[in-house]
């Protein structure tokens, strides 16, 4: 009972916690049975916010036991609160550290036997393992590695049920699942969530040992983990979006901006497979010529884009066409327009009153990502940010249901009547009143005390319900009209400033070329990743340049948007991409209605 008691907790504050975006997705929920042992392998790229989108999404509200790092383990509390839920703790290997530890530690295979002994016994209950066989969270260009920690467990396992159970019960089975984050760091993005099609390992072990009989290898031997290893990889990676380095990634980026003008307009259902075949198109080793300056102004615009703090979608939605070149007062009427768009329309009236009682959550998030996130580690950047905010936001809750607490107990109702509410809603919020009352009417005795609290936490949680949902409602389309009053007032800004201010040629190349993370220590990289047609030239880390005032930058942000949207209709035109769906663009037709064939 402890352990659905402390999980369930968990999985209420995940559902909070992943409120930071705006949708989660979710695809192939057929996959996941509703009972049997289970192991989920997940790609890992968002820290703790991939533990709670697996929590929340899984099929049928599976719990999950997920293995940790035994690091995480070593404080008291956090040991009790792991243990509670049903985590399992992994020892990392040592040899796979970038430094190595002063601390003695209990030998490999000590840890894996314990490993394997809690995994066997959750399975053998039928219940969920969760597995991140890349061994790290990690921000790359595409999935780097995966490990055999899953494949070993799960193969171990097979033999061990038919050594103790003669193959009696459920099979095992391996479900790969891919976690897509349109943009995992901002706030009010989405998130794909997409379960593979399940492995079963009895069988596939069976099919592997079948094609090779002469070597007749063993059930857990060294060829056919790495074999299990190699079908979840295969798996994960058609699951995901894989670039085979980062400047194509951003290229993929600018484009699908530029195609679909707002990533967030692309159905949810077809994010991935987009980015995927666009990703494709720009790696395809008889792509047309045009490829090479498509991509060197896609990186371009992309570069600017992120030095000015722009989106694509807030220029796009202040000006639409690019080839537009604002004058002055063109600039000044756009902003004022946005001013009053921001501040005069209703859906701002309606959310200012929670928009004031969140405002700690904002500064707090913020400062979390400030002061304890890293830019080279953006897998980290989120996870601040919904934690710190979603503390301050409860704070806030908690402030409120205080207050309503007070007003029930004393009996006065306090400002609140002299709100005029309509005739018909009086009846029943009156009896609303009163039955809340009731909760803070008893005495000092046991069940008066008990009944106080059962009110202090209903009033606490029907205060977070409605400010949190009423705040959800409508922060996305006003967060949204923010960025493109903030827009508007750089670029009228940078227009308004001389053009000998503007940067160019050598001063302005730094501010061209995107930033690149330095590569993660814990990853052991590939010299090539198949079919993913890694260039020669591809660039390693490049350190973000010194930062300037966005207004030096907004000519020339202009110019590379108008160059790089050229650039890329013609390569499009010359690839015939997407068949003759270019051309339907350009006779107007709704063309952007596509998925796969």
């Amino acid at each position: 009972m402890e352990l659905k008691l402390v999980y369930r907790g968990l999985r209420q504050i995940s559902d909070w916690a992943l409120r930071f975006y705006s949708e989660v997705y979710v695809d192939g929920v057929g996959n996941v049975p509703p009972d049997g042992p289970l192991i989920i392998a997940s790609c890992h790229h968002n820290e703790l916010l991939d533990i709670a989108t697996l929590s929340i999404t899984i099929p049928h509200g599976r719990p999950v036991c997920f293995w940790a790092k035994s690091t995480m383990f070593k404080n008291a509390l956090a040991r009790a609160i792991l243990l509670s839920s049903g985590s399992i703790p992994v020892a990392r290997n040592p040899n796979s550290t970038p430094v190595a530890s002063d601390q003695p530690t209990q030998p490999q295979h000590t840890a894996n036997e314990a490993l394997f002994r809690e995994t066997f016994k959750a399975l053998d209950r039928e219940e969920v393992i969760g597995v991140f066989p890349e061994g790290t969270s990690y921000t790359e260009p595409g999935i780097a590695q995966v490990k055999d920690g899953a494949s070993r467990a799960a193969l171990e396992y097979v033999k061990w049920a038919k050594e103790t159970k003669g193959g009696q019960g459920k099979r095992l089975l391996v479900v790969p699942v891919g976690i897509v984050y349109t943009d995992k760091s901002q706030y009010q993005s989405r998130v794909c969530v997409r379960w593979g099609k399940p492995i079963d390992v009895e069988a596939f072990a069976e099919e592997s040992v079948s094609k090779d009989l002469a070597s007749a290898p063993d059930l857990d031997s060294r060829q056919l983990v790495k074999a299990l290893s190699s079908e979840i990889e295969k798996r994960l990676l058609d699951l995901t979006i894989n670039a085979p380095d980062w400047d194509t990634l951003y290229a993929v980026q600018a484009a699908r901006d530029i195609l679909w003008d707002d990533k967030e307009r692309i159905p949810a259902s077809l994010f991935v497979w987009i980015s995927q075949n666009l990703t494709s198109l720009f790696t395809d080793p008889h792509a047309a010529p045009s490829v090479t300056k498509a991509k060197q102004s896609l990186l371009k615009y992309h570069s600017l884009l992120s030095y000015t703090g722009i989106s694509h979608s807030s220029l796009w939605g202040i000006l639409p066409d690019p080839s537009t070149r604002p004058s002055r007062t063109h600039a000044v009427g756009i902003f004022i327009r946005q001013v009053l768009t921001a501040v005069l329309h209703p859906r701002f009236i309606l959310f200012l009153p929670t928009f004031a009682l969140h405002i700690p959550a904002y500064v707090t998030g913020l400062l979390a990502d400030r002061l304890l996130g890293n830019r080279d580690e953006e897998e980290t950047r989120a996870q601040y940010k919904a934690i710190f905010g979603g503390v301050a936001a409860s704070a806030v809750y908690a402030g409120v249901a205080r207050c309503i607490v007070q007003r029930l107990v004393s009996g006065n109702i306090g400002i609140l009547a002299t709100v005029k509410a309509p005739s018909f809603l009086v009846p029943a919020l009156k009896s609303l009143w009163a039955g809340s009352r009731w909760f803070f009417a008893g005495d000092s005795s046991l069940s008066g005390k008990t009944r106080a609290a059962l009110g202090v936490f209903g009033v606490f949680y029907a205060t977070g319900f409605l400010l949190s949902h009423w705040h959800n409602y409508w922060v996305g389309s006003n967060y949204k009209q923010l960025k493109r009053l903030v827009a508007s007032w750089k670029v009228m800004i940078g227009l308004f400033s001389p053009r000998s201010s503007d940067l160019h040629g050598e001063a302005l190349t730094p501010y061209t070329l995107p930033y690149i993370p330095p590569p993660n220590p814990y990853i052991k990289r590939r010299e090539t990743v198949e079919g993913a047609g890694t260039s020669a030239e591809a660039r390693a880390h490049s350190p973000m340049a010194k930062q300037v005032p966005s207004r030096k930058l907004i000519r020339p942000l202009m110019e590379a948007r108008s160059d790089a949207t050229r650039a890329l209709w013609s390569f499009l035109v010359d690839s015939k991409y997407l068949r003759g769906l270019v051309t339907a663009k350009m006779r107007g037709e709704a063309w952007m209605q596509v998925g796969p064939p």
